[in-house]
């Protein structure tokens, strides 16, 4: 049997986790949940026993110039006695058509294995480079700006709401931050914690970056380990590489994330010789859950058309062709159809495509499941490298 949980569910599906995974629980009254929170439960069948949970935690993210309803997965744990007795995937399928029901455009989550959850329509998407600076050999520029130490006050809050606010803006998949969200802003206390997040603003005073780091003491060295990064702009991060470099002499590298982008790589004068490394880390993998509502709100190229063929084994309402019909890189039109197919797409691979992991070319070349029928250069107005980044997990 399978069912979203009640009220009364909830403490045994917090026992079920704890148990699966190891981790030890603290024993409390449940606190109420404050409806962003959707638990799915699988039961056996002879006694009615909790064999496998999972919980949907309702965000809004940012893609293509449009707030959308995203469904974070997460708390994904089946006891060891009831493993591959399909619990799991039986709170899949009847989540993701309840989720598309309920209004939801996207799902994301960060997968054990990627390859199982291809099987519900989940692809990879966000890519980060993990990146590490010898402070030994870095050289950052001078700014005019100067730096803040956070320790609660309400005006590095807004700062950093602000700088937020231009990722968000930039990238697709970027969860929208509501003000509850910055809660931990208010909790600073380095001098216990040893927490330490930093503002840097600009000449005038305009907030430009931010991060939170941590000392580490690990194989490589006594590092710094960024937990945020977030920057506006090369003035931006040259600041925060001004505040590492003021801390070289008691640590050997920073560590922190960018979006994987090759541009990247010009914010430092130097990588070579060590002077800093990175490599590509995956970030998560997302699945659309509204064909049509995502087609309506993506962003194209120009003017064009096409005919796109679905094929969604879990929603059966994206589980057909849609005619595309898009000016001025806007649709006017997406509608169902029984016109012959442009190019047929399993979920997974529509819903990598639209969020924006890479330019049509480059699918073709190397993706499975995407078939080509009648090549088509709207193809390429509708599917292209787009500017992707998440920065919360669930």
């Amino acid at each position: 049997m399978i069912r979203r949980l009640n009220p009364g569910d909830i403490s045994r599906a917090n026992e079920l986790f704890a148990i699966a995974f190891e981790q030890p629980m603290e024993r409390r009254p449940a606190e109420p949940e404050d409806g962003r929170f959707h638990r799915w439960a699988a039961f056996a069948d002879d006694t009615e026993e909790m064999m496998s949970t999972l919980t949907v935690t309702d965000f809004s993210i940012q893609f293509d110039g449009h707030a959308c309803k995203m469904g974070g997965i997460g708390g994904v744990a089946t006891l060891p006695q009831y493993r591959r007795r399909g619990g799991i995937r039986g709170c899949f399928q009847a989540m993701l058509p309840d989720m598309y029901a309920a209004g939801y455009d996207f799902s994301y989550l960060y997968p054990f294995s990627t390859g199982y959850y291809r099987k519900f329509g989940y692809e990879c998407c966000v890519q980060k480079l993990h990146t590490a600076v010898d402070l030994g050999l870095l050289r950052p520029l001078e700014t005019d700006g100067y730096l803040r130490l956070a320790e609660g006050e309400k005006s590095l809050t807004d700062a950093i709401r602000a700088v937020d606010s231009v990722w968000e803006a930039r990238c697709n998949m970027m969860v929208l931050h509501r003000e509850e969200d910055y809660k931990w802003t208010r909790e600073q206390d380095p001098a216990v914690r040893q927490e330490f997040t930093y503002v840097y603003y600009s000449a005038s005073g305009a907030p430009k970056a931010y991060t939170s780091f941590t000392k580490a003491d690990q194989t490589d060295g006594r590092n710094l380990v960024c937990s945020r990064f977030c920057f506006v702009d090369r003035e931006g991060f040259t600041g925060l590489m001004g505040l590492f470099k003021s801390l070289s002499a008691d640590h050997r590298l920073v560590k922190f994330l960018l979006p994987a982008s090759a541009a990247m790589q010009y914010l430092l004068p130097e990588w070579s010789m060590g002077a800093a490394v990175w490599s590509v880390q995956p970030a998560g993998m997302a699945r659309v859950v509204n064909v049509k509502s995502v087609l309506e709100k993506a962003a194209y190229v120009g003017d064009g058309g096409l005919v796109l063929q679905i094929l969604d084994p879990q929603i059966g309402e994206n589980n057909r062709a849609f005619a595309v019909r898009f000016a001025g890189g806007r649709a006017v039109l997406v509608e169902e159809t029984t016109a012959a197919p442009d190019a047929v797409l399993s979920i997974s691979v529509f819903s990598s495509l639209i969020a924006g992991v890479c330019d049509f070319s480059e699918a073709a070349e190397w993706m499975d499941g995407l078939e080509v029928r009648r090549p088509a250069d709207a193809l390429s107005q509708v599917f292209r490298r787009k500017p992707m980044m998440i920065v919360d997990y669930f």
